[in-house]
């Protein structure tokens, strides 16, 4: 068996960070349990990330990997209107993919107890929302889309996965989360998509 590379021991201590919180919650994380589920020791975990707080600026960084696919995925949208259905459908097919992400979006606790964390999820959230605002500002310009505050309507769409993302984890995922957000986008082009 070869040796991991430098970037695939870090990618396997974020996987293992990312299954912690999920079964555990946040408070469940350290790098003595991090050592034991990855079987390396706990200065090796030192060896890739400064302390508990890089790798979950790792895993948040995770969540700028998804905006890359995201991007591309809207990329390929022809029109305003099929990039928000793009944008609210690539949350939840992502998410049902990867349902452990739901307990690092979710972790409250873990961005108030660092102010780098919070800022990099802010940042994070700043960047969807410009990239939701810019679809939007889009559709209105090309007449897709009803006369509205598109910033309200941004945090109604962003509010309506929160919520659904939510009921879903907290259901312990018992429904197809896709389905739910097709069904949502189907209300949503009778509100405001001409």
């Amino acid at each position: 068996m070869s040796r991991l590379t430098t970037e695939e021991r870090q990618e396997m201590i974020i996987d293992e960070a990312i299954k912690i919180i999920h079964s555990g919650g946040f408070e469940a994380l350290s790098i003595r349990e991090i050592a034991k589920q990855v079987k390396i020791s706990e200065p090796a975990i030192y060896r890739h990330f400064l302390n508990k707080e890089d790798i979950i600026l790792g895993v948040l960084n995770r969540m700028l990997e998804f905006d890359i696919l995201l991007n591309k995925n809207i990329a390929d949208a022809k029109s305003a209107k099929q990039k928000i259905r793009q944008f609210v459908l690539y949350h939840f097919e992502f998410l049902e993919k990867n349902p452990e992400m739901t307990s690092v979006l979710f972790s409250e606790e873990m961005y108030n107890q660092s102010d780098i964390l919070r800022k990099k999820l802010i940042f994070i959230i700043q960047k969807r929302k410009q990239l939701l605002k810019t679809i939007l500002d889009d559709a209105k310009n090309s007449g897709e889309l009803v006369d509205v505050d598109n910033n309200e309507l941004l945090s109604i769409i962003l509010g309506t996965i929160r919520i659904m993302v939510m009921e879903w984890r907290l259901s312990n995922f018992s429904f197809k989360l896709t389905d739910r957000g097709k069904n949502m986008l189907k209300i949503l082009d009778k509100l405001i998509l001409l």
